[in-house]
Protein backbone atom coordinates (compact mmCIF):
# COMPACT_ATOMS: atom_id res chain seq x y z
CA UNK A 1 0.00 0.00 0.00
CA UNK A 2 2.89 2.38 0.74
CA UNK A 3 4.05 2.01 -2.85
CA UNK A 4 0.74 3.34 -4.15
CA UNK A 5 0.62 6.42 -1.89
CA UNK A 6 2.96 8.58 -4.02
CA UNK A 7 1.07 7.62 -7.18
CA UNK A 8 -2.26 8.43 -5.61
CA UNK A 9 -0.91 11.80 -4.46
CA UNK A 10 0.49 12.53 -7.93
CA UNK A 11 -2.76 11.51 -9.59
CA UNK A 12 -4.72 13.77 -7.21
CA UNK A 13 -2.45 16.74 -7.94
CA UNK A 14 -2.61 16.21 -11.69
CA UNK A 15 -6.37 15.77 -11.61
CA UNK A 16 -7.23 18.83 -9.56
CA UNK A 17 -4.53 21.30 -10.67
CA UNK A 18 -6.12 22.10 -14.04
CA UNK A 19 -9.38 22.92 -12.28
CA UNK A 20 -8.27 26.50 -11.87
CA UNK A 21 -10.32 28.42 -14.39
CA UNK A 22 -8.18 29.91 -17.12
CA UNK A 23 -10.96 31.36 -19.21
CA UNK A 24 -14.64 32.18 -18.92
CA UNK A 25 -16.09 28.87 -20.15
CA UNK A 26 -17.19 27.99 -16.61
CA UNK A 27 -19.61 30.91 -16.79
CA UNK A 28 -20.92 30.32 -20.32
CA UNK A 29 -24.70 29.78 -20.50
CA UNK A 30 -24.96 30.60 -16.77
CA UNK A 31 -23.86 34.22 -16.45
CA UNK A 32 -23.45 37.41 -18.36
CA UNK A 33 -20.11 38.97 -17.54
CA UNK A 34 -19.13 42.59 -17.25
CA UNK A 35 -15.36 43.03 -17.45
CA UNK A 36 -13.78 46.31 -16.41
CA UNK A 37 -10.29 46.80 -17.86
CA UNK A 38 -7.72 49.25 -16.49
CA UNK A 39 -4.03 49.43 -15.60
CA UNK A 40 -4.61 49.13 -11.84
CA UNK A 41 -7.52 48.13 -9.64
CA UNK A 42 -7.64 51.47 -7.83
CA UNK A 43 -7.78 53.92 -10.74
CA UNK A 44 -10.56 56.52 -10.43
CA UNK A 45 -12.25 55.54 -13.75
CA UNK A 46 -12.42 51.85 -12.83
CA UNK A 47 -13.60 52.55 -9.28
CA UNK A 48 -16.21 55.02 -10.52
CA UNK A 49 -17.53 52.46 -13.01
CA UNK A 50 -17.58 49.74 -10.37
CA UNK A 51 -19.48 51.97 -7.92
CA UNK A 52 -22.06 52.82 -10.58
CA UNK A 53 -22.92 49.13 -10.92
CA UNK A 54 -22.69 48.36 -7.21
CA UNK A 55 -25.63 50.66 -6.54
CA UNK A 56 -28.10 48.22 -8.09
CA UNK A 57 -27.18 44.70 -6.96
CA UNK A 58 -30.73 43.51 -7.62
CA UNK A 59 -30.43 44.45 -11.30
CA UNK A 60 -27.11 42.59 -11.54
CA UNK A 61 -28.52 39.48 -9.86
CA UNK A 62 -31.73 39.55 -11.89
CA UNK A 63 -29.69 39.55 -15.12
CA UNK A 64 -27.20 36.91 -13.91
CA UNK A 65 -24.50 39.56 -14.36
CA UNK A 66 -21.16 39.15 -12.65
CA UNK A 67 -18.27 41.59 -12.71
CA UNK A 68 -14.56 40.97 -13.15
CA UNK A 69 -11.77 43.53 -13.06
CA UNK A 70 -8.77 42.93 -15.30
CA UNK A 71 -5.59 44.88 -14.70
CA UNK A 72 -1.94 44.51 -15.65
CA UNK A 73 -1.52 42.60 -12.38
CA UNK A 74 -4.31 40.04 -12.72
CA UNK A 75 -8.02 39.35 -12.57
CA UNK A 76 -10.22 40.26 -9.61
CA UNK A 77 -13.85 39.91 -8.62
CA UNK A 78 -15.93 43.00 -7.89
CA UNK A 79 -14.80 42.85 -4.25
CA UNK A 80 -11.14 43.16 -5.26
CA UNK A 81 -10.26 39.54 -4.51
CA UNK A 82 -7.91 37.82 -6.94
CA UNK A 83 -9.52 35.07 -9.02
CA UNK A 84 -7.95 32.14 -10.87
CA UNK A 85 -8.26 33.56 -14.37
CA UNK A 86 -5.43 34.48 -16.71
CA UNK A 87 -5.64 38.18 -17.66
CA UNK A 88 -3.51 37.90 -20.80
CA UNK A 89 -5.41 34.88 -22.08
CA UNK A 90 -8.74 36.63 -21.46
CA UNK A 91 -7.60 39.73 -23.32
CA UNK A 92 -6.49 37.59 -26.25
CA UNK A 93 -9.64 35.45 -26.30
CA UNK A 94 -11.86 38.54 -26.20
CA UNK A 95 -9.76 40.48 -28.71
CA UNK A 96 -9.09 43.32 -26.26
CA UNK A 97 -6.02 45.48 -26.87
CA UNK A 98 -3.49 45.76 -24.04
CA UNK A 99 -4.02 49.53 -23.70
CA UNK A 100 -7.85 49.39 -23.65
CA UNK A 101 -9.48 50.82 -20.54
CA UNK A 102 -13.19 50.42 -20.31
CA UNK A 103 -16.12 48.07 -20.07
CA UNK A 104 -16.81 44.87 -22.00
CA UNK A 105 -20.10 43.00 -21.79
CA UNK A 106 -20.00 39.28 -22.53
CA UNK A 107 -23.25 37.47 -23.18
CA UNK A 108 -24.21 34.07 -21.85
CA UNK A 109 -23.12 32.65 -25.21
CA UNK A 110 -19.58 33.90 -24.56
CA UNK A 111 -19.67 36.58 -27.24
CA UNK A 112 -18.66 40.22 -26.76
CA UNK A 113 -21.85 42.29 -26.84
CA UNK A 114 -20.40 45.71 -25.99
CA UNK A 115 -16.95 47.22 -25.76
CA UNK A 116 -16.81 50.83 -24.65
CA UNK A 117 -14.35 53.11 -22.88
CA UNK A 118 -15.23 54.26 -19.36
CA UNK A 119 -17.78 55.58 -18.25
CA UNK A 120 -20.74 53.43 -19.29
CA UNK A 121 -24.09 54.17 -17.70
CA UNK A 122 -25.40 50.98 -16.06
CA UNK A 123 -28.80 51.62 -17.64
CA UNK A 124 -27.14 51.29 -21.07
CA UNK A 125 -25.91 47.81 -20.11
CA UNK A 126 -29.23 46.78 -18.56
CA UNK A 127 -31.19 47.98 -21.61
CA UNK A 128 -28.84 46.13 -23.95
CA UNK A 129 -29.17 42.92 -21.93
CA UNK A 130 -32.96 43.26 -21.67
CA UNK A 131 -33.16 43.43 -25.46
CA UNK A 132 -31.31 40.15 -25.95
CA UNK A 133 -33.48 37.18 -27.02
CA UNK A 134 -32.25 34.97 -24.17
CA UNK A 135 -33.01 37.67 -21.60
CA UNK A 136 -36.48 38.30 -23.07
CA UNK A 137 -37.15 34.58 -22.72
CA UNK A 138 -35.95 34.67 -19.10
CA UNK A 139 -38.24 37.60 -18.36
CA UNK A 140 -41.24 35.85 -19.93
CA UNK A 141 -40.58 32.72 -17.87
CA UNK A 142 -40.31 34.73 -14.66
CA UNK A 143 -43.35 36.87 -15.47
CA UNK A 144 -41.35 40.12 -15.76
CA UNK A 145 -42.02 40.90 -19.43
Amino acid sequence: MRIYAPFILLLTVLTFSPMKAQDLKDYQWKNRILVLFDEEIDTPPLQSQLKAFAVDQEALTDRNLIIFLITENGVYDDGGESVALNAERLRNNLGIEKDFTGTVLIGKDGGVKLKKEFHVDPETIFTLIDGMPMRRSEMRKSGKS
